[in-house]
């Protein structure tokens, strides 16, 4: 499945066609790039994404044009994809690529990408370079992280996500996403016996940012924020992902996650919140459907995940913040703020759903974090917190306002 051709590490070298299909698509060569736009470049760009996905399995006009346009009738499919080959090498000889004309083959009647040809394909190097890693990790560990990390930094997100429902992009795209996982496990287990958990922190916080991973990755990296002493962080990161599997799967936290919270438990601080058992506390959030609250630091994490998430899966999702001050904008003492602010949280903690999330931004402002909602639905959600808040407040010249805004990077 993997073609290197010369390839050696994971930077493409200069001289060669240089194709990214992880986590977006582009084809770069000598500083242009290729299908930089839609319009009449996308059914080619189309043409191309299906060509290098199916390498090494040539196919006939009629194949192709059912595969990638099943709902279109050719009366002459030979010439009508002729065509496409014809624009696609002029496209490229017009880059200055040499050789052009070898990138497509064409024998027996069938047409198919060239692996002979001089190109670098991301999805190659990550599979080669994770190959690589797995055959180190038995004889050099600290060589196999390096490895590891090296290929871990091609994958960006799935595979040519342009074609989210291509039938012929999936099979790829799964088998990237699960060498993705398998080597990111591998990973940060050797990180763990090497006890190198910074590394772990860093390379788990850009993994979750990228792709939806599996438990094994949240425990390890849960493992490694408690190594480096962010108990609030690790129990903020159980909390989200358990509220989270419970929200989207309706599933209970399994056993490894049990063991997971009982090490949080052990290493909390005194500010740490005190449960009994762990099913109670489930017991109660599933009577009582509240959000998570969770540090400035950590909501801006939070927000960097949902933004992938969110343009994954094209779900709208905002931020709301809260401003909290006296009549006519007058600031309050500090001891009416704190007391104030206190009860603004409650009131958040019991108003808010499941897997939305709240951080004191500062001593006068709570930002919100609300998944799949729209803004009209975030707008009607801080209006009713607004109401609820000042039901609840015996003090009524406290004024509480608030915004909602897309869901931006924190870069």
């Amino acid at each position: 499945m993997k073609n290197t051709n010369g390839m050696t590490g994971a930077q493409p070298q200069e001289e060669k066609l240089k194709i990214y299909t992880l986590g977006r698509f582009q084809v770069q060569y000598g500083g242009q790039t290729l299908f930089a736009g839609h319009g009449r470049s996308q059914k080619l760009a189309e043409f191309f994404m299906y060509l290098i996905t199916q390498r090494g399995k040539p196919a006939t006009p009629e194949a192709i044009l059912e595969a990638l346009w099943p709902e279109q009738e050719y009366v002459n499919p030979k010439n009508a994809l002729k065509n496409l080959v014809y624009r696609l090498k002029q496209n490229l000889g017009g880059m200055g690529v040499p050789h052009a004309k070898s990138f497509i083959s064409h024998s027996y009647g069938c047409y198919g990408w060239s692996r002979d040809a001089p190109y670098w394909l991301d999805a190659d190097a990550f599979e080669t370079l994770c190959d690589e890693a797995s055959v180190l990790a038995r004889t050099d560990p600290l060589a196999a992280i390096g490895t590891y990390r090296e290929a871990l930094s091609l994958y960006r997100g799935y595979y040519l996500p342009e074609c989210h429902y291509c039938s012929w992009v999936l099979p790829r795209r799964h088998h990237y996403r699960r060498l993705f996982v398998k080597s990111l496990t591998e990973l940060l287990a050797l990180q763990k016996e090497h006890r190198l958990f910074s590394q772990m922190v860093e390379d788990g916080e850009k993994a979750l940012e990228v792709e939806d991973v599996d438990e094994n990755v949240h425990l390890h990296y849960i493992d490694a924020l408690l190594e480096e002493g962010k108990t609030a962080q690790a129990r903020a990161h159980y909390e989200y992902i358990t509220s989270l599997f419970y929200h989207e799967l309706g599933a209970s936290p399994s056993r490894p996650m049990q063991l997971a919270y009982r090490k949080i438990k052990a290493q909390a601080e005194k500010t740490e919140l005190e449960f009994i058992e762990l099913q109670e506390l489930m017991k109660e959030r599933d009577e009582a459907p509240g959000s998570l609250l969770c540090d400035p630091e950590y909501f801006r994490f939070l927000c960097r995940v949902e933004k992938r998430r969110a343009e994954r899966a094209d779900l709208p999702a905002y931020l709301g913040l809260l401003t909290l001050s006296g009549a006519g904008f007058r600031p309050l003492s500090p001891e009416a703020l704190q007391a104030s602010m206190g009860r603004l949280q409650q009131v958040l903690q019991k108003g808010l759903r499941k897997g939305d999330v709240i951080s004191p931004w500062n001593e006068s402002q709570f930002t919100l974090l609300l998944p799949g909602t729209s803004q009209e639905q975030a707008e009607k959600v801080l209006e009713r917190l607004r109401e609820a808040f000042h039901k609840a407040n015996p003090d009524k010249d406290r004024v509480l306002r608030g915004s909602v805004h897309p869901v931006l990077p924190f870069d």
